[in-house]
């Protein structure tokens, strides 16, 4: 009888010996692939640089102010969120008028993006604005939200006409006496007494 030593690390090496080269049949597959992806990518570098040139390192001087100023320019999410309380509006509109979603908006405010330099310019140029001047651009770049807020309004007003409205004040009256005949029911003559209200 064979020695089972001998046949078994014979069997491992056999057995080794097939997943080895099932192995290298693999890799040698996978190299070729890699070869010829590496190609395409070549390939689409090439067309991209003809399409559209890399830029220069050479800036012009408006290019070199402009990204002077955006580096100045500070922003903090809570100045958009108090500015459209201030006004009374919401995302939608205000995203109407800068020119974004409402989306972007939100994440503008919650702090998960930050605007483009352009934008922050946009945003403190509008919170210089006044109210009318607002409404005027919520007029002509979003009408169909500036009439749901006018008529939010409107409606707020006829339900409280109080606090939008305020009433006139009243002219002060010179304070005047008044006389008191008071009778003492002892004596039969009448003491008049005046008293200061």
């Amino acid at each position: 009888m064979p020695d089972f030593k001998s046949t078994f690390t014979d069997e491992v090496r056999r057995l080794a010996k097939k997943e080895a080269k099932a192995l290298n049949e693999i890799i040698t597959a996978q190299g070729k692939t890699i070869k010829a992806l590496t190609k395409r990518v070549a390939e689409l570098e090439k067309k991209f640089e003809t399409v559209a040139p890399a830029p220069t390192k050479d800036a012009t001087p408006a290019d070199q102010t402009a990204n002077a100023k955006a580096s100045k320019v500070r922003y903090s999410p809570k100045t958009i969120v108090k500015f459209r309380k201030k006004y009374g509006i919401s995302q939608k509109p205000l995203a109407a008028i800068l020119g974004v979603t409402q989306f972007t908006v939100s994440h503008w405010e919650s702090g998960k993006n930050r605007p483009h330099p352009n934008q922050i310019e946009a945003i403190r140029a509008l919170t210089k604005r006044g109210k009318r001047e607002v409404e005027a651009l919520l007029a002509e770049k979003a009408p169909e939200e500036f009439e749901a807020i006018k008529a939010k309004k409107d409606k707020k007003a006829a339900k409280n006409p109080a606090k939008v409205a305020k009433p006139a004040k009243k002219a002060k009256t010179p304070k005047a006496t008044k006389t008191v005949a008071v009778l003492a029911p002892a004596v039969a003559t009448d003491k008049v007494i005046t008293v200061k209200p």
